[in-house]
Formats: C-alpha cells, structure tokens, sequence
C-alpha cells in the first residue's frame, strides 16, 4: 500500500466541517489525485465532471459520528466506503475522532482505514500530515473558519453557495 498523504486543504476543511457540525454527523468524500486510468462507474454527475476536468478521483471518505464517544468504523461508513472502493481500489476511510476536534490537539483528528491487502476495513497505522498542516487546521479552527464552509447539503439548498470552498481554499494556502 503506498503511503497515505492528506492535503492542507483536504484536512482543514474535514475538521472544519466537523466543526461546523458539533451536534450532528458529518460525511464527505476525499479527492485524489487520478495516478491510474480507473474505468469511472457511475458516481453524482456533479462532482463526477468536477473530478474529471481537474485530473482527480474520489479517493476516500471520512465521516465524524453523531455522538461525542462514537468513534467507530459504523455500517454506513463501511458501505459508502465499499463503494468508492469498488471504483478506486487504494480508497480510505478517515473516521474522525470527535475528541480531538479542537485547536490543541496534537495527533490527527482522524484514524485511517483501508481494504488494501484485505476484505475488511482495517486501520493503517500512517501519519497523514505533518506539523505545519496541524498548526494551521489550528489557526482556522481557532478563528471559527468553519462558519465559512460550504458542504454539498448548503450547496444543494442554494446553487450559489459553491461547494468547491474556492475562498476558504484561498485563505488555507495564505496560511500555510
């Protein structure tokens, strides 16, 4: 299995939207880059033509349970995983700990799970990011930039709202 390597963006913006959620269970999907030429089942068109046009494949899927000490790998995870899975064979799951969703947490949000090598799901023991992606999903979740994301439900209730989080991607490169 090659190493698992999780973007500034890709991370600040799944604390952020955990976040942005305390109270609720909170999902999405993770891009990658498209290393290989997957033949592409049929996936939401949107985001499917998005993917395609910037070179990318929907790579993984995290998910932050309902309940403050849930952490676990549920059935709906394992699923949805599946079948991302099925499309693009290297796919993980990032299951986040909802404990560590705060600025001073020193260990990734999430621990990471993948079928590679197995038919189960089971956790990969991987560091996913290194200090400065850390120090700086801090700085955003300290000054509150979850207020700014856009997940795909708001862009669903109102077009205009973009998904894609252009602004809030703008911000995270200025400080990193």
């Amino acid at each position: 299995m090659a190493d698992i390597s999780v973007s500034i963006q890709a991370y600040a913006k799944l604390l952020l939207h955990a976040a942005k959620y305390p109270h609720c269970a909170v999902n999405g999907i993770l891009l990658a880059e498209d290393s290989k030429n997957v033949k592409e089942k049929k996936q939401i068109k949107f985001i499917d033509s998005y993917c395609k046009s910037k070179g990318y494949v929907i790579g993984g899927y995290y998910q932050a349970n309902e309940h403050l000490q849930d952490n676990d790998l549920n059935p709906i995870a394992r699923h949805i995983g599946k079948k991302i899975h099925d499309y693009y064979p290297d796919a993980c799951i990032f299951m986040i700990d909802n404990n560590r969703v705060n600025p001073e947490s020193t260990r990734d949000v999430y621990k990471v799970f993948s079928m590679k090598d197995s038919a189960d799901w089971k956790e990969v023991k991987n560091d996913t990011i290194d200090e400065d992606t850390r120090q700086t999903s801090a700085v955003l979740l300290e000054q509150e930039q979850f207020r700014y994301l856009t997940d795909f439900d708001n862009h669903l209730d109102n077009v205009a709202n973009d998904w894609r989080n252009t602004q809030l991607n703008e911000l995270i490169s200025k400080c990193s």
